[in-house]
């Protein structure tokens, strides 16, 4: 995958050298640019936390390589294709080169464009350069908003309106596509079945999103507010579950029913995503940015319902830049309610199969997406030209149910945790 990623760069890069031989005028040429991040993150934990990080240190969590080579065939015609290599979203210990943006884009004058093809959703104020981590000051962009947006990515067509007001710019986004997910729903299972080890489930989601998204933007001063809709559904046509249902044993016992039949499903999960965020240029050096997030689920009584922001703070001396950030997410009374009933039922042991039906019922609290956390984060970047950073942070994050840590196999889900994280990275775009 790396040899695949180093030929996409040097054909962008032959691509460009044959753009610039080019006559100069209205006619086809091709540009190229690349970024990428070479990042190491270690806790103090033995269980991974996000995925990657455990004690034992990782590359995984925040490295990645990428290109973009831009096409413009016309004053009002253009394609991008951005490949992009990095931890694959379907499998914890494979690389995957994949292609992040690929569109053909259509702009007949300078207020209107359409896009066409795979594009990256604008939720919030960093989405379109995530993967760039030169852009942005923040060793990682905070985990408790961006990590529990519906989709990044999507194939389908996005439009954009841009006016002119006084010193700024307004721009309205629509976009509708479909955003397949495909084994890329990680969930952690602390005993997936009766007496079996710990493992990773990657279930199989398909995801339709639909938004509006109003900016404005000033050299000052970038804001954003936006209504998404997202349509959930398992790629292999089964039901999601609505709830767990009560079987009454009898002398007082009972369990909650999690699979088989007699269960209320429906076909496809609707969502609600409102985000809101603005980021301030506050003068000597001073800089503030925050967002938020809230998740309202339309059917599922499991399904994701949270509210999450972060507010972070920045101070600048020439190439240096501090910040210090805090994020938290709430969940809603759903998923809590149902994992603290997942969690505490407990069948007698005379019952018949009593660990066979307590282990169904924690293997499904650990697929309800409960998230309830907060996070303190200090850390710095330091500019070693315009178009490359060095970036260190140590992160605390202390959670009361959390699925971006792996909980071993025995401890409870609602039990409180804590974990410390050191990260350093060096990216750059060019």
């Amino acid at each position: 995958m790396a040899a695949l990623a180093v030929l996409a760069l040097s054909g962008a890069g032959a691509a460009r050298a044959a753009g610039a031989d080019g006559d100069g005028g209205d006619g086809p040429s091709l540009s190229w640019s690349a970024f990428g991040t070479a990042g190491y993150a270690v806790s103090d934990r033995a269980w991974r936390y996000q995925r990657f990080v455990d004690d034992g240190g990782t590359f995984k969590r925040d490295t990645v390589l990428g290109a973009q080579v831009d096409l413009q065939l016309t004053p009002q015609w253009s394609a991008t294709l951005q490949p992009r290599l990095a931890p694959a979203t379907r499998n914890d210990t494979r690389w995957d080169l994949t292609a992040a943006w690929a569109f053909a884009a259509w702009r007949p004058n300078n207020d209107w464009l359409l896009r066409v093809g795979k594009l990256r959703v604008p939720f919030m104020l960093r989405s379109a350069q995530l993967d760039v981590g030169q852009t942005y000051d923040e060793a990682r962009v905070p985990t408790e908003v961006y990590s529990l947006l519906p989709a990044s990515d999507f194939t389908g067509a996005h439009l954009s309106r841009n006016w002119s007001r006084g010193g700024g710019e307004l721009a309205l986004d629509l976009y509708h596509g479909d955003s397949p997910l495909v084994n890329r729903n990680r969930v952690w299972l602390r005993e997936p079945s009766l007496g079996a080890a710990p493992a990773v489930m990657f279930s199989d989601l398909e995801i339709t999103v639909t938004g509006a998204v109003l900016s404005w933007n000033t050299p000052d001063l970038s804001a954003r507010a936006g209504v998404h809709h997202t349509r959930v559904r398992n790629a292999d046509g089964s039901g999601l579950l609505v709830r767990p249902r009560w079987v009454d044993l009898g002398g007082g016992a009972g369990y909650w029913q999690t699979r088989g039949a007699g269960l209320e499903r429906v076909s496809n999960s609707n969502n609600v995503a409102l985000t809101l965020g603005a980021e301030a240029q506050l003068g000597g050096g001073w800089r503030l940015a925050a967002e938020w997030l809230r998740i309202i689920p339309r059917e599922l009584e499991m399904g994701m319902s949270s509210t999450s922001a972060y507010l972070t703070a920045y101070r600048s001396w020439s190439a240096l830049t501090a910040y210090a950030t805090v994020a938290a997410i709430h969940p809603g009374s759903g998923p809590l309610k149902w994992v603290q009933q997942l969690e505490t039922t407990t069948v007698p042991g005379s019952v018949q199969d009593a660990s066979a039906l307590n282990a169904s019922m924690r293997a499904r609290a650990d697929i309800v997406p409960l998230f309830r956390q907060r996070s303190l984060a200090l850390g710095a970047s330091y500019a070693l030209s315009p178009t490359s950073k060095l970036k260190a942070e140590w992160l605390h994050t202390h959670a009361q149910g959390s699925q971006f840590m792996d909980v071993p196999a025995g401890q409870g889900l609602l039990q409180p945790r804590r974990v410390n994280v050191l990260s350093v990275s060096y990216s750059f775009a060019f």
